[in-house]
């Protein structure tokens, strides 16, 4: 079964930690459980795939680059003749940079495979598979395809973004789609549960990892 499940490493880069230029409250508590579930998929034959925001300095969502404007707050930009919302953020997960590496306190050297999103300056990328607005599809997809991946198992930063999205986009690509709790924190903690109710009702199955159905499953030896 294993061998058809792939744990996805959303965004788990030191700008979204707690030292870093967007730190997502609490977010080294997650580390426990993502080695944990590393070490699960890496012996039972599973794929683990990390997400890496990648973004260039002149990005369209760095409150920096927009004059008059703050970082949480929201504008609407132009591109290819649509109007699009866009939230605006501290710089983080500049290419290059420190802050966008993926933090050492996972095993790096357990990861198949990267993908980097966020490189188009003109649109934000928040899930794994494609940008905020579907002008580009990353790598992932069509690599979870050739590996004959059934199941993603989702864990990561942050919650209420980038793991969302990440999570409601497996589910439109057609995987059976989990997101281990303990192993993912909200930029607004305040919306973490409102956010697990969301994903329940798109088809997302949300996980503890300790609970029976699950460990059984994908943590038993």
């Amino acid at each position: 079964m294993m061998e058809n499940t792939a744990l996805l490493l959303i965004d788990i880069q030191h700008d979204f930690l707690e030292e870093g230029s967007l730190a997502v409250p609490h977010a080294s508590e997650i580390f426990p459980a993502v080695n944990r579930l590393i070490q699960a998929v890496k012996d039972k034959g599973g794929l683990i795939v990390a997400s890496q925001d990648w973004h260039p300095q002149d990005h369209v969502s760095f409150g920096s680059n927009h004059a008059g404007n703050k970082p949480f707050e929201t504008i609407t930009i132009q591109y290819e003749n649509e109007a699009i919302s866009q939230t605006l953020w501290p710089d983080h997960c500049v290419q290059g940079t420190y802050g966008a590496t993926i933090s050492e306190k996972i095993s790096i050297s357990d990861i198949s495979h990267v993908v980097k999103k966020g490189t188009n300056r003109m649109v934000d990328s928040y899930s794994a598979f494609a940008d905020n607005k579907y002008f580009e599809i990353t790598e992932l997809a069509k690599l979870l395809y050739q590996k004959k991946i059934e199941t993603v198992i989702v864990v990561g930063l942050a919650a209420d973004y980038c793991v969302k999205l990440t999570c409601l986009d497996a589910i439109k690509f057609g995987f059976k789609t989990i997101l281990v709790k303990e192993g993912t924190r909200a930029v607004f903690p305040e919306a973490f549960n409102a956010t697990m109710d969301e994903l329940r009702s798109k088809g997302v199955s949300v996980a503890s990892i300790d609970d029976d159905a699950f460990a059984n499953v994908y943590l038993s030896p």
